[in-house]
């Protein structure tokens, strides 16, 4: 009787870790999509020579195919003196069966100064 106790609280404890340890790789794997996605919007908005508010001419169909990033991403322009910096926000989603889309962290990236860009 105690090798039975023993062997299902190890399955009690051990099945609730392996959960924990899949749903930490499934948002790094998000994190990292997202992640990637943004840079590659940084390089289309710094290898873009117009002056121009830029936020318009992201192609989010690379974006999609090569990082399978769905979500829209929010770009944001900020002047300065020498010039224009974007700041790109992308929401890392993770969706759990039982919960739903969860919407638990952002990441953020961010251009260098654009001279003579404007907003």
């Amino acid at each position: 009787m105690r090798e039975a106790m023993g062997g299902s609280l190890l399955l009690y404890l051990l099945i609730p870790i392996i959960i924990l340890f899949i749903v930490f790789i499934g948002f790094i794997m998000n994190y990292s999509a997202a992640y990637r996605a943004g840079n590659e919007i940084v390089s289309q908005i710094e290898g873009n020579n117009q002056t121009k508010n830029q936020c318009d001419n992201i192609n989010l169909q690379v974006v999609k195919e090569k990082y399978h990033y769905l979500e829209t991403p929010v770009c944001k322009c900020l002047e300065n003196s020498k010039g224009a910096v974007y700041q790109i926000s992308l929401n890392v989603s993770f969706e759990l069966p039982i919960i739903g889309k969860i919407g638990v962290y952002k990441v953020k990236a961010e251009t260098k100064t654009i001279v003579d860009g404007t907003c």
